[in-house]
């Protein structure tokens, strides 16, 4: 086993050659530590732009250089594209390409990617910096036993993390249909939302919003459509605040309820809580006052994550450039309303059921992470060879 700069086994490829339609990666469409796109990821097909992207064969290697210690790679198996947030690394003659897959998704590479990294909020390495990795590099015949020992291996443990996932998915798709089985209770007291609210819909500001806010001065966060997940939490990277001067008419209040209106994720809503802090919203999202003694918007919340509300967008969504559902089209879904006697009674047994499928899946998930580091032990041991691999020398 000889010790090599990883530059001695791979060589960066900008180059476009293609002309043809091929599908194009991007940062976003691959998994963190997995090695793998995401699941269901909708891959675009895009013809070669004239700069900004490199041509990927069979066999390449792509690393995330934006934020590596995220470690998105994955193995090209098809013709493809590359966004100029990846590097494309071609295998050498004595290099497989397996192996190498699993060299850069092991923890020595992407620490030294993280260490030689620019930049503190969005930091980012280069091929230049990346190249200096010291490899062990066996000959061409281990690589593959080390890489089929891997595939097996990983595969065992994908195949755990895969089942512990679905059954997190069966919590929530109980718990949601608990939910709205009971909502449906009321299915012959629907009522527009309109009719419930106690102010009009408002669109949010057109601004871009700040990294973070002038020194010693309290600026409000600024919620924008990115930030939503499907869980109903906001993202925790990437915070935008506003000056108060320009959050001012976009001040959110408790209780309200922030609706995203185009794209792919349209129907996301997110219920603002005071706890929270102070905050504003961004235009691309539309805000839902409601009357309280007409609903509680907790209720209202958890009607969002059921299939009831759900059918109701998918019929509401215009199909133009991008879909979209616009605050008029919002106003008009129709609620189940139980009496308002009955309602704090039912929030008080949602956020029960919610609360056990919660706990349940974040055991899971305590199991899911140590599995992923499990995943990453074994790698990190095959390839720099701690761990003696079964057939390589």
């Amino acid at each position: 086993m000889t010790v090599v700069r990883l530059k001695a086994v791979a060589t960066l490829n900008t180059a476009v050659n293609s002309v043809e339609e091929r599908p194009l990666l991007s940062l976003d469409l691959i998994e963190s530590g997995t090695g793998k796109l995401v699941k269901a990821a909708d891959v675009p097909v895009w013809r070669p732009p004239a700069s900004g992207v490199a041509e990927a064969k069979p066999g390449d290697v792509l690393f995330g250089k934006l934020r590596p210690y995220l470690s998105k790679s994955l193995l090209v198996e098809a013709p493809s594209y590359a966004s100029t947030e990846l590097l494309c690394l071609r295998p050498t003659p004595s290099t497989d390409s397996r192996w190498l897959a699993y060299v850069v998704q092991s923890r020595p590479f992407v620490d030294w990617t993280v260490a030689t990294s620019d930049g503190t909020k969005m930091p980012r390495t280069s091929w230049e910096k990346a190249s200096g990795f010291r490899v062990d590099q066996p000959g061409i015949a281990e690589q593959r036993s080390i890489a089929d020992f891997l595939d097996a291996e990983t595969a065992r443990i994908d195949a755990l993390i895969a089942r512990k996932r679905r059954l997190i998915d069966l919590l929530d798709e109980r718990a949601t249909a608990h939910i709205e089985a009971r909502m449906c209770e009321w299915s012959n007291e629907e009522r527009p939302l309109r009719r419930l609210l106690s102010d009009p819909p408002q669109y949010g500001a057109g601004e871009s919003g700040e990294s973070s806010p002038a020194p010693a001065v309290s600026w409000p966060r600024y919620i924008r459509i990115t930030d939503l997940r499907w869980n109903g939490v906001l993202a925790d990277e990437d915070v935008r605040v506003l000056a108060p001067a320009l959050a001012a008419p976009y001040m959110l209040k408790d209780g309200d309820l922030l609706f995203a209106r185009s794209g792919a994720t349209v129907g996301k809503s997110f219920r603002y809580q005071l706890r929270l802090g102070p905050a504003c919203f961004a235009g691309y999202l539309i805000r839902l006052r409601f009357d309280r003694a007409e609903v509680l918007p907790s209720l209202v919340d958890h009607w969002t994550q059921t299939g009831h509300y759900w059918d109701q967008i998918r019929g509401a969504s215009v199909q133009a450039t991008i879909e979209n559902v616009s605050a008029e089209r919002y106003k008009e879904l129709l609620f189940p309303l139980p009496p308002r006697a009955e309602q704090d009674g039912l929030v008080a047994e949602f956020d029960r059921v919610r609360r056990t499928s919660r706990r349940a899946g974040e055991s899971l998930s305590v199991q899911i992470d140590l599995l992923v580091e499990r995943r990453q032990a074994l790698i990190t041991a095959a390839v720099t060879g701690e761990l003696a691999v079964p057939g390589a020398a």
